[in-house]
């Protein structure tokens, strides 16, 4: 009995069309990351835990796949491209005082709950831009993002903006514990107000900043709904700071001319804690998890010996791929490779037009004739390969069949590989 090999849970194959819709896809990400001057970086698929360790701020130690090597040191499948690449960043460019760009594309791996089909090992395209604090790189990045989304095709998004200032401000005032503060952080990133109401009624706090903190799963929407509201939540410089910062940020967004895409939340506050600054998310229907992900961390450069302020994001390809094809926004694929179909008495001459077809750009593949041509005629369909060339070797014309529509000519084998000449 055949028994069928299957994938294990939580991971796909990519083949044929859709792997062709993937790669496509990838391209044009990275072209968009180009057009910015982000500039190609690899880091390894496994490095030492301590990269990814609870102090750098990275994904949980739960949620990571272990292995010990020979040495007896854990490894980890990278579940995080941004403390890899800080780490190259400060080993390579540790005396490097202008800002780097650079951008990324490989798999990450975590092992979380395969709940409603999650995925743990995705493809994701990304970039950092290490070593500039200002305004003016935050509004780069989100602009960069949104550029990213219209680039795969989607037209109906939104990148959600916020500011983990305004909470840390908050919590300055509040002086909780840190067990505390975990699960304020996660009632509050999931919009839960009567969890964050139940449990801000064990701790004596002054009423303002109980308000303050209640408000802040509900603090969202657009950029003047937001930041009044805001402003009448709190004195705490730290947090109106931060509110500050968000509204010139939203100027120059404007200026990007990607406003339209800006919408704020002041109670998102991330699932990496080594976020300082703004985080942003973006997302579109068709899919129930966020695309882009990303955000300022100016503290974890520091961690691997560069002190240098930075901000990235990255793009989960897979969620982006299942949103396009929800949305049924995809863009045809092209039909430009030709078979070369032969009796097997012509090889040479098969490949030796092979080679000056591919010579010449073309894209080819040589295929002995073994059945009947309407079988090939499928095949080719399938594959979307666009035409056939039949070798019959009845004469020295070659037979040429377009796929999509059936139509037959006939073509004179080129001078350079006549017959005569082989």
């Amino acid at each position: 009995m055949v028994q069928l090999l299957h994938t294990p849970e939580g991971v796909k194959d990519y083949y044929n069309d859709e792997f062709a819709r993937k790669d496509a896809l990838r391209r044009r990400i990275k072209d968009t990351f180009s057009r910015y001057g982000y500039r190609g970086i690899q880091t390894p698929s496994f490095e030492y835990f301590d990269i990814f360790n609870a102090e750098r701020g990275s994904v949980s130690s739960r949620d990571m796949y272990k292995m010990i090597d020979r040495n007896g040191e854990t490894l980890v499948l990278r579940p995080d491209f941004t403390p890899s690449i800080a780490r190259c960043a400060a080993k390579y460019y540790g005396a490097e005082s202008l800002p780097v760009r650079f951008c990324y594309e490989g798999n990450t791996f975590i092992n979380n709950s395969s709940y409603q089909g999650r995925l743990k090992e995705t493809t994701q395209a990304g970039i950092e831009l290490i070593g500039d604090d200002s305004l003016a790189a935050d509004a780069e990045v989100i602009a960069l993002a949104v550029d990213c989304m219209k680039s795969a095709g989607l037209s109906e998004f939104q990148v959600e903006i916020g500011q983990v200032d305004f909470f840390n401000g908050l919590l300055q005032e509040a002086g909780l514990q840190e067990e505390v503060i975990e699960v304020l952080r996660d009632l509050i990133g999931n919009k839960n107000f009567f969890g964050v109401e139940e449990r801000l009624k064990a701790e004596s706090l002054p009423e303002d900043l109980t308000r303050a903190f209640l408000a802040l799963p509900q603090l969202f929407g657009s950029a003047d709904q937001v930041f009044e509201k805001a402003r009448t939540l709190t004195k705490n410089p730290v947090a109106l700071a931060a509110v500050d910062r968000l509204e010139q940020l939203y100027e120059l967004l404007t200026a990007y001319e990607v406003n339209d895409y800006i919408t704020f939340d002041l109670g998102m506050l991330g699932n990496y804690q080594y976020y300082t600054g703004i985080i942003f998310q973006g997302y579109t229907y068709g899919t129930g998890d966020y695309i882009v992900t990303g955000g300022r961390y100016d503290n974890l450069m520091v961690q691997f010996g560069k002190d240098a302020p930075s901000v990235g994001f990255g793009i989960s390809v897979d969620t982006l791929m299942s949103a396009i094809q929800r949305q049924k926004i995809q863009e045809e694929l092209p039909w430009d490779e030709t078979m070369i179909l032969y009796e097997p008495s012509e090889l040479s001459l098969a490949i030796a037009l092979g080679g000056l077809y591919r010579k010449n750009g073309r894209k080819v593949s040589l295929t002995e004739k073994r059945s009947l041509a309407g079988e090939y005629m499928e095949y080719a369909a399938e594959h979307r390969i666009g035409s056939i060339l039949l070798l019959t070797g009845k004469s020295e014309a070659i037979t040429v069949i377009q796929t999509r529509t059936g139509e037959t000519t006939s073509v004179p084998v080129p001078g350079e590989i006549r017959r005569g000449n082989r």
